[in-house]
């Protein structure tokens, strides 16, 4: 009866090949990968690599407005918003842009251009990390200083905004990084304690904003956003296929 019994039952429902991937990282990793439930990511230079576009886009707009900028002059405004960079060209240049009501719409008219032109650089290997920390189980948000159209646009056009559960703009905030509020308020939205996030930042001024935040920073060396300060990165890696769940479940041992 017995034999009866085993033969006739329903088979068991085939386990998925993400959830069998799932369970077993989750016993590798112990304990560890508990404290950790979210990924919170800057955009520009960690999904794709536009600080290149982005400083040519605003050199052309100052450069029709009569000021020639170098990279020496721009380079602190990566990682933040264009209102920290009107004061930064008032320091770095003398030249008062600070309520030109046009600077923003002329730059976005030459910043589609580029993008015709160019499209959407996207970072080697985003896809893949991308997949393996959603399967994983961690809840993805980006947190950019970018606009929420344009971050939206970005993700499409390179086909991943399915993985995020959160895109959040330095537009919906008070101060942009170094500020911690778009973290924090990243976090909040996820539903999420600030000690239980991990951000990939390519930025001194992004770095600073995920540590005053509480949270634990992975640095992306990444040489088009010029000679950032990462040293408040628990880790610095050079490419992303080298930020993994593995990678996150060994933060505290690092």
């Amino acid at each position: 009866m017995q034999e009866l019994i085993r033969r006739n039952a329903p088979a068991a429902a085939p386990v998925s090949r993400s959830v069998r991937r799932r369970v077993l990282w989750k016993r590798d990793m112990g304990e560890n990968m508990n404290q950790f439930r979210a990924v919170l990511f800057d955009m520009d230079g960690v999904l794709i690599n536009t600080e290149p576009l982005h400083f040519r886009m605003w050199r052309e707009v100052f450069h029709n407005r009569g000021v020639e900028i170098d990279y020496n002059g721009y380079k602190d405004c990566i990682g933040t918003t264009e209102e920290f960079l009107r004061e930064l060209i008032w320091k770095n240049y003398g030249a008062d842009f600070r309520k030109d009501e046009t600077l923003k719409e002329d730059a976005m008219v030459i910043k589609k251009r580029l993008i015709a032109e160019e499209g959407f650089p996207k970072m080697p290997g985003v896809e893949e990390m991308l997949k393996n920390l959603y399967e994983a189980g961690f809840l993805l948000a980006i947190a950019s200083s970018s606009s929420v159209s344009f971050i939206e646009l970005a993700m499409d056009y390179i086909g991943v905004k399915q993985y995020f559960h959160v895109i959040n703009s330095g537009e919906n905030v008070a101060h942009s990084k170094p500020a911690p509020d778009i973290y924090l308020n990243t976090a909040e939205r996820l539903g999420v304690k600030p000690e239980e996030c991990v951000v990939l930042e390519d930025s001194e001024n992004g770095s600073i904003a995920a540590v005053s935040a509480g949270m634990v920073c992975v640095g992306l060396l990444n040489p088009d956003s010029g000679n950032q300060n990462l040293e408040r990165a628990k880790v610095v890696i050079r490419e992303l296929g080298e930020f993994t769940p593995k990678l996150i479940g060994r933060l505290n041992e690092i």
